[in-house]
């Protein structure tokens, strides 16, 4: 997969990414046609150290997103979920499920109990086509399944899709049921999330359109603030007989399938020549209604086509939605040549294969993995002398004949108009009257809710603030810890291993001795917990000192009684007779041990950051807990993680500025700026990064107030002064 870039200059999209790295809150990102989302989603799945899975709604839109449907991954029947519903068990109650019936339904073993419980984000791609019920049957079995109550079981969800485009669909007898416990169909109207709402962050920088006209019409849409200025304009590209000429390769956008087969079908045999049928090879588990393309694909020489994939090479020579012409058919070489009307270069089209995923966990690197279940492999093509519109969505064209006649459902006005560069490339077939635009009034409401850039930056560093709170309570639960430790005491009984009673003996110790750190851990996350809980007024430093002394008294306590004692215990009994399997467990549960040894010395660097300037060391801290992790589970491989600051040193003293270096890694300039600051004083001249004057200053601060805490420094200093130039300060003292 090629690596997808971050727009340094795209200030909306480079706060997306910090909710979704750095903090635990739902959000909703959304943003005109031509915006980004896609984009936004490959950067996420190259860019984010979260255990992770990527789904939709449908099998086609999944496929496109490079993930699975929501039902299955969740197991989720086909029908309407009401909760608290009273279920009569009878014929006409068949598609209702109520919270007794789901669980009756889904089958939820160990292993897809354990992706759910050990997901750390769950990404909704197109989840305008999302329904309420939908959403709310997910947080149900969440909540159950993670035993957490919060919303979705504590699980971050990211929602992607723009709610002015292709509503969700529900048929008349699903509505009669719906209506009573929901206010729409939509997705924000979930249970869930009325009671609490996901951050709406709308991406504003448009690549698909240049044309400022045309942008402010297509606005006027969206809003249902079309004028009659704007439908005269519109409508001045009607042209009804309208014939394209061969070589300008225009594509029609129709309302239902069987017109779009009907124009393709049409124009292929108005070409001479030889009919070939290229059909798909489907392997293994593969729905039919997942299939990316047609499983038989008609193609003369002449025809139209349009790629429905990406280029995945450095030199990209095509896009999903580009349209060509077939030039040969070379199918004993299993190619496809394709020219293109723009003189660009022929492209030779191989056969591309999708892959039917699913999501397992793998306890021993502690990562969700991706399995294959099947793939389907066929040449990336359509027929592009049309395409419905609802197949049109995230595609770009230069030309399109839109054919939609008085049929237009919510929103596709809207989509169609949108997949077009500009207006020049226009025809209306059938003319667009006022009532065929509308928008639902509850959408345009949901989305005035949505917060400006300034405010969203505010939100953004409160929640980055309470992110690395939870991480900070969470090194200290120990509950995992002692459920594995007696789940293996208690399983030894029927074990039949060389010195039984010996193992034992030595896993009755270690349940004592989990246990009473546990006893005092859950002491010390209560203390935790009370002194989060006034956000307004919550002293970090304190924080900072009882989370050092916490980590003085629990990591030597883990070393000797948990750590030192399993790998005495693993090296004494793996040379004992009817041990493999049993040795296997105690590694897992070492592992288990020493993850929570570097979460709980990890811990004092995230109270430390939480007294200082969060915003520039969040993502720097987070990137720390991924290698840290990865670190943890490769201890026995000879290749260990590159470390991150010692890359950019190097590319910084080969040259590079802090913001080229920021760009090229995908990381803020602070975060850069904070791995130079390591090597102060050793690599790096201090005066590199700051000015001699602002250096001296802070250098006689700091002199002058030692013991003083980074924020209490930050004060006596003033305004001119940011956290980064106290840093450096503290290295060159020796300090920090």
């Amino acid at each position: 997969m090629a690596m997808e870039s971050l727009d340094t200059e795209n200030p909306s999209f480079l706060q997306a990414v910090a909710f979704v790295n750095q903090t635990n809150q739902p959000l909703f990102l959304t943003g005109k046609a031509g915006t980004g989302k896609t984009t936004f989603l490959k950067y996420i799945q190259q860019n984010c150290y979260k255990k992770m899975a990527i789904t939709a709604p449908t099998g086609v839109a999944a496929m496109h997103a490079g993930g699975t449907t929501l039902h299955a991954l969740f197991w989720l029947p086909f029908g309407t979920f009401i909760e608290d519903y009273p279920l009569q068990w009878d014929q006409a109650d068949s598609h209702i499920y109520n919270k007794s019936r789901l669980f009756s339904t889904i089958k939820l073993t160990k292993q897809r109990r354990a992706i759910l419980q050990e997901l750390e984000l769950l990404v909704i791609d197109e989840v305008s086509m999302v329904r309420a019920d939908t959403l709310d049957a997910i947080d149900v079995i969440l909540k159950s399944v993670r035993r957490d109550m919060r919303p979705f079981g504590g699980l971050q969800v990211l929602f992607i899709g723009d709610l002015y485009q292709l509503p969700p669909v529900v048929r008349d007898h699903e509505w009669h049921v719906l209506r009573d416990h929901y206010s729409s169909p939509f997705f924000f109207d979930a249970k869930v999330l009325r009671e609490h709402p996901p951050v709406i962050l709308e991406l504003q920088k448009i690549y698909r359109q240049k044309d400022d006209h045309f942008i402010t019409i297509l606005n006027n849409i969206r809003n249902n603030q079309t004028t009659a200025t704007d439908l005269t304009h519109l409508n001045s590209f009607y042209k009804a007989d309208f014939v394209p000429p061969k070589e300008e390769q225009y594509i029609t956008l129709t309302s239902h399938n069987r017109l779009a087969d009907q124009i393709n079908q049409e124009a292929l045999q108005q070409l001479s020549g030889k009919l070939f049928n290229v059909k798909a090879v489907v392997k293994d588990d593969f729905q039919q209604g997942s299939f990316p393309t047609e499983e038989t694909l008609t193609l003369k020489e002449g025809a139209q086509v349009m790629f429905i994939k990406n280029d995945v090479g450095e030199d990209r020579k095509f896009f999903n939605g580009k349209i060509g012409t077939v030039k040969a058919l070379k199918l004993d070489q299993q190619q496809v040549i394709v020219s293109f009307a723009d003189g660009s270069d022929d492209v030779t089209v191989k056969r591309e294969t999708w892959e039917n995923i699913k999501y397992s966990y793998n306890k021993g690197d502690d990562k969700i993995e991706e399995t294959v279940m099947g793939t389907f492999s066929q040449f990336p093509l359509r027929l592009a002398w049309a395409i419905t519109i609802h197949k049109s969505q995230g595609l770009t064209f230069d030309r399109a004949i839109i054919d939609a006649g008085t049929s237009f459902a919510a929103g596709q006005v809207y989509v169609a108009l949108s997949r077009l560069r500009g207006l020049e490339g226009l025809v209306l077939r059938s003319q667009i009257v006022s009532h065929a635009i509308r928008t639902d009034a509850q959408v345009v409401g949901y989305m005035n809710r949505a917060l400006d850039s300034d405010k969203l930056q505010d939100v953004l560093q409160q929640y980055q603030r309470q992110y690395l709170g939870q991480i900070l309570l969470q090194s200290f639960r120990w509950a995992n810890l002692v459920e594995a430790t007696e789940t293996q005491a208690t399983a030894l009984a029927d074990r039949n291993i060389d010195g039984k009673e010996a193992a034992q003996a030595f896993f009755g110790t270690l349940v004592q001795q989990a246990k009473a750190q546990e006893g005092v851990a859950n002491k010390f996350v209560t203390q935790l917990y009370n002194m989060f809980r006034d956000a307004a007024n919550v002293n970090y430093d304190d924080i900072h000192a009882r989370t050092k002394s916490a980590v003085g008294w629990f990591a030597p306590k883990m070393e000797s009684e948990l750590i030192a004692p399993m790998e005495t215990h693993i090296a004494e009994w793996q040379i004992k007779k009817r041990t493999k399997k049993y040795i296997t467990e105690l590694k897992a549960i070492l592992l288990d041990y020493k993850r929570k040894y570097e979460q709980i010395k990890h811990s004092l660097t995230i109270a430390e950051a939480l007294t200082g300037d969060i915003t520039v060391l969040a993502q720097e801290l987070l990137q720390a807990e991924k290698v840290k992790d990865e670190g943890v589970a490769n201890a026995d491989s000879e290749e260990m993680p590159t470390d991150t600051k010692a890359i950019t040193l190097m590319m910084y003293q080969d040259g590079a500025s802090i913001e080229q270096i920021a760009t090229k890694r995908g990381m803020v300039a602070g975060t850069i700026y904070g791995h130079l600051i390591h090597f102060v004083g050793e690599e790096i001249d201090a005066e590199d990064l700051i000015e001699k004057d602002k250096l001296d200053r802070v250098l006689t601060v700091l002199r002058e107030n030692e013991g003083k805490s980074s924020s209490e420094i930050k004060v006596i200093l003033g305004s001119n002064f940011d956290y980064p130039d106290i840093r450096i300060g503290q290295k060159l003292l020796g300090l920090g």
